[in-house]
């Protein structure tokens, strides 16, 4: 008797340990109104991401706290509880459109749109639902934001006359290209070009014959290009040169290369009416940041808001 009392004692101790454990898992967080936010939901929203927050765009991993991630889901709720009280709703018609026209945008097919869903962890219906709701952020940012903003011809000449040099249009140079793939003696190979050419062997030429790059056929000849778009290593290696000057050997990982500059058009001075509309575009956007932390702000300040995290 007195061993299945003890047996009783235990399992009760055993449950309450469980019961404890639950309860304490799945604690509330947060208040946001009339809405709870709980600790599991909180835990499966920060481990899936389900905010979209925890990488840029380069798909680095941006470093932000549970507690941050938690403000993050609370704006989210004050948002969504605001669009229900305006009553915005996008139609089925709208959420497909805007399907096809970023489908369009990235030049998929609808095939090859659905594997690049796949390949993100997103079945159609998912990615349907995100549509969906940006379409609703974007009406309600609209009607409480974007009547705030803007912009006026004095601020953008303002603009355009403290930053002149922003709207220089690329230096571009007229480049030629000779590589030697890897090989054991391509390091050897590639010098001795480089030392043809000082001895006066035209460019052109020497590519032609040792080339292994396609633009071999035309003398290496890779046509007028930004120097901005090279490659860093590469624009750093190619910058300084002057016309008809040839540049060190630049090894990468496909071989041994050598550039040449034929031509070369410094960067144009672009006016201000020719760069109106991107200025315009600019400071309505960095107005538009402003207002949307101002509104969510105010939402937030009538908001009941509580966090027992």
């Amino acid at each position: 008797m007195i061993k299945k009392i003890g047996l009783l004692i235990l399992s009760a101790a055993l449950l309450a340990g469980i019961s404890a454990r639950a309860e304490l898992a799945d604690r509330i967080v947060a208040v946001v109104g009339n809405q709870v936010l709980t600790q599991s939901e909180l835990d499966q929203a920060y481990s899936k991401d389900l905010l979209g927050i925890l990488k840029s765009e380069t798909g680095a991993a941006v470093p932000i706290s549970r507690r941050d991630y938690l403000e993050k889901m609370i704006e989210k709720m004050l948002i969504d509880q605001e669009v229900k009280k305006e009553g915005i709703s996008v139609s089925v018609l709208e959420v497909e459109q805007a399907i096809d026209k970023k489908s369009q945008e990235l030049g998929m097919s609808q095939m090859d749109f659905l594997q690049a869903l796949r390949s993100q962890g997103l079945t159609m219906d998912q990615y349907r639902d995100k549509v969906k709701e940006n379409l609703v952020l974007g009406k309600l940012i609209s009607k409480e934001v974007r009547s705030e903003i803007e912009v006026s011809d004095q601020e953008i000449a303002l603009y355009y006359q403290q930053r002149q040099t922003e709207f220089k249009s690329a230096e571009k140079i007229h480049l030629y290209h000779l590589v030697i793939r890897k090989d054991p003696d391509a390091e050897l190979k590639i010098e001795q070009l480089r030392k043809e050419y000082l001895a006066g062997t035209p460019f052109p030429e020497l590519a032609r014959k040792n080339s292994q790059g396609e633009e071999a056929s035309k003398g290496g000849d890779l046509g007028w290009v930004e120097v901005t778009a090279l490659k860093p290593a590469l624009s750093k290696l190619v910058e300084p040169l002057e016309l008809n000057q040839i540049s060190p050997v630049y090894a990468d990982e496909i071989g041994f290369h050598l550039f040449w500059i034929q031509g070369r058009e410094q960067g144009i001075q672009q006016s201000l009416d020719l760069v109106r509309a991107q200025i315009r575009q600019i400071l309505e956007r960095k107005q538009f940041d402003q207002y949307y932390q101002v509104w969510l702000q105010r939402l937030k300040a009538k908001a009941y808001i509580e966090i027992r995290l």
